[in-house]
């Protein structure tokens, strides 16, 4: 008699034993859910502990297949609440995201409106303009769950965002101080230069400066944009500040070199080569139409200045012999 009952009790033992550690599992489930339980969730899992603990109690032959049915029952409740844990963590968590990513794109929107540049604004706007409409969106899904995993993408994004407005604002404040005050002196400079089409030439130079430094924005690194526009603000720099004292230096060798012309008897060959000199002068030293043309050109004047000075002074010692 007891061989014969062996099978069947392992059976109910294994079957037993299946349908405990589901109802811990379902017991642990029901737990996370907590005070956010649903009463038609509660209701299944009173149900399935009632069978489970009737079922323990029959030792008739029949227990066995009831515990089986009952181990599909409690697999199929676990998935149930499983699916609740989700719900329930992606609606509290959709209801969490919504608040801090508002609030950090609301906040982003204030440092925005701190940053001087107008391409640099315009840029870090479009950022979190684009932000700001995903959210939009988001807020529109009914379903919890992919409404909360796309704003847990956007929150994601969000801190490369914000460190991308930290590196903004640093950029902001040295184009602020250091661009600035490096633009005024070149724009000084310019403003000091006697022709005002060698001005003109120069402050299209600095446009381009500028579109230089919008360039380089993108990368949100100072060094990267001080790399694109310093050296070029330096050089206008000197180029201008040196077409501003030529200027008048020149002007004076012109006339010291006439008084030499004449003391030497005014050959006209030299005397031509003078008024020659004179008039390019007068007309806007040098004579060019780009920027990367002044120095050489201006170079260039120089030498033909200095060798009809020369000249001059051969002439005159020839003619005291």
């Amino acid at each position: 008699m007891t061989n014969k009952n062996a099978p069947v009790d392992k059976a109910r033992q294994q079957a037993m034993a299946k349908v405990d550690a589901l109802m811990k599992q379902v017991d642990d489930s029901f737990n996370i859910l907590g005070a956010d339980r649903d009463k038609g969730v509660t209701g299944e899992v009173k149900a399935f502990r009632a069978k489970v603990e009737a079922a323990a109690k029959d030792t008739s032959p029949a227990a066995t297949k009831t515990l089986l049915g009952l181990a599909k029952t409690g697999e199929a409740l676990l998935k149930t609440l499983k699916k609740c844990i989700s719900e329930t963590f992606w609606h509290l968590r959709r209801i969490e995201l919504k608040a801090s990513v508002n609030a950090a794109l609301a906040g982003a929107l204030l440092d925005i409106g701190k940053l001087g540049d107008p391409s640099l604004s315009k840029m870090m706007f479009a950022e979190q303009s684009a932000l700001r409409a995903r959210m939009d969106k988001a807020e529109k899904i009914k379903d919890d769950v992919p409404a909360g995993e796309t704003m847990d993408q956007i929150d994601s994004d969000l801190e490369g965002f914000q460190e991308r407005l930290k590196a903004a604002l640093a950029v902001s404040t040295w184009l602020g101080s250091g661009f600035k005050s490096m633009l005024a002196l070149a724009g000084s400079a310019i403003g000091s230069v006697p022709s005002q089409r060698i001005r003109a030439v120069l402050r299209a130079e600095l446009d381009f400066v500028d579109q230089a430094k919008n360039g380089a924005l993108a990368k949100l690194d100072v060094k990267a944009i001080q790399n694109a526009t310093l050296p070029s603000l330096r050089r206008l720099q000197k180029v201008a500040t040196r077409l501003s004292a030529d200027g008048s230096a020149l002007d004076r060798e012109l006339v010291r070199i006439g008084k030499l012309i004449k003391d030497a008897g005014a050959p006209a060959e030299l005397a031509a080569r003078l008024k020659k000199l004179a008039q390019e002068k007068a007309a806007g030293c040098p004579q060019i139409r780009d920027f990367d043309s002044i120095e050489t050109a201006l170079d260039a004047f120089e030498k033909r200045l200095a060798e009809l000075a020369a000249a001059v002074q051969k002439a005159r010692s020839a003619t005291a012999h």
